[in-house]
């Protein structure tokens, strides 16, 4: 079968790999000069199943109201993008309920886990070195209070799937040493055996390689300008004056696959999230930071990467608005400051990044079919697309085949909207 992918962020790729692995005929399609070169750039680097929880936490309204006009709100909502917010909101405020939360939340838990044992594949198919590390993930926390709620809502939600453990302020520097010198001002943590972190783009462009290899043909530099319809099929994909046809066509262009998919009259509930990230030249010494760091309270974490420290968080919704708002940006060096006060930290070096996380309506991925019978779509992964995208790449794959699929596909289907 010939399939053309828009997209070739960590969910684009995943897909076209997968795809290709299965005997079809794939081309890739992206505006840009090369692969994970938008979200997938400077993401957080996390893959961590231990955050599969979806953002709409039940009293989340009252978090994005107290967020309008303060430029240090972990989630800031913008007074500009409400308009465009009206519909898709009602659905995510919806979904705060706690009994959608949750069933929402054990969604995302599957898939994550699936997830990493499709890595584990990929890694033992394409040998892709991408500095992974698998050390786990510790969240630190200030006050005993909000430690007990994070454990009790961990072995509430992971205990039957994930390792983890509760670790006093002294196991906390045990387990990182770099954390040494802030330890009076910590109340414990929680080790997350299972998280691993690893280098987003360096993984694509590690993937681009060996699946060109493969037979995947990739056109950089051809942005999507029309889905052309013919009885309600997609009869070719085109970018200026070229056309593309294919037998399926597989919408992975993140947020942007929202005002693409309007064109076959498809309303998909995924808006842009923009998350931030500053990563600073950092070469690794004995007493440098091995284990990525989250804040529970500054709600952003700290992650090593070869040569590198890079800190991210927060989120906007902003639209698709790219601006690199500098109040976010000194938030997450101040991070850096706050949480490593030792570390062997250029400044000069630092790097400022944003990107634009698919948020679906209810913080679950949406993979599979549309209403358009030869098009379908995986997007809306929002804070996970690094910890989901193996996973959601071979459960599409699954349904382009017509093959049975380890997760329920109901889950994550577009129909559940």
């Amino acid at each position: 079968m010939k399939i053309v992918v828009i997209g070739s962020g960590l969910i684009g790729l995943t897909s076209a790999y997968f795809l290709r692995r299965s005997g079809h005929e794939v081309t890739v399609l992206d505006r840009q000069e090369g692969s994970g070169l938008e979200t997938s750039f400077a993401n957080g680097a996390l893959l961590t199943p231990s955050m599969a929880e979806p953002w709409n936490a039940p009293g989340c309204w009252r978090v994005l109201l107290a967020s309008l006009g303060r430029s240090d709100a972990a989630l800031q909502l913008h007074f500009k993008t409400l308009p465009s917010l009206a519909g898709w909101g009602i659905k995510f405020l919806r979904n705060s309920s706690p009994g959608r939360y949750q069933s929402n939340a054990l969604s995302n838990l599957r898939l994550a886990l699936y997830s990493l044992k499709m890595m584990e594949t990929l890694r033992q198919e394409t040998g892709i070195e991408y500095g992974r590390n698998p050390r786990g993930s510790l969240r630190v926390f200030r006050d005993v209070a909000a430690l007990d709620r994070a454990f009790a809502g961990a072995e509430h939600l992971l205990a039957r799937s994930l390792s983890f453990r509760r670790l006093s302020s002294a196991q906390c520097v045990e387990l990182e040493p770099a954390l040494a010198p802030i330890a009076g001002q910590l109340a414990g943590g929680i080790h997350y055996e299972i998280d691993e972190i690893g280098d987003a783009h360096r993984f694509c462009v590690g993937l681009t390689e060996h699946a060109r290899r493969l037979g995947v043909e990739f056109r950089f530099g051809t942005a999507v300008s029309a889905l052309e319809m013919r009885s309600s099929r997609v009869t070719a994909v085109a970018s200026g004056r070229e056309r593309f046809v294919a037998d399926r066509y597989i919408m992975a262009a993140c947020s942007y696959s929202t005002p693409l998919l309007r064109q076959a009259s498809i309303r998909l509930p995924v808006r842009p999230a923009k998350g931030y990230s500053v990563t600073f030249e950092a070469p690794q010494g004995p007493g440098s930071l091995r284990t990525p760091i989250v804040d529970d309270h500054l709600h952003a974490a700290i992650v090593p990467l070869p040569g590198a420290l890079r800190t991210v968080g927060t989120a906007e919704f902003a639209g698709f608005d790219r601006t690199l708002n500098p109040d976010r940006i000194g938030n997450l060096k101040r991070l850096m400051q706050e949480l490593l006060p030792q570390e062997s930290v250029d400044p000069t070096t630092a790097k400022p990044w944003c990107g634009l996380r698919a948020m679906s309506a209810d913080g679950v991925p949406i993979i599979g079919a549309t209403a358009v019978p030869n098009l379908l779509v995986n997007t809306g992964h929002g804070h996970l697309g690094w910890t989901m995208a193996a996973g959601s790449a071979k459960l599409l794959t699954d349904l382009v085949n017509g093959a049975a699929t380890a997760l329920d596909p109901a889950s994550y289907a577009l129909a559940r909207f």
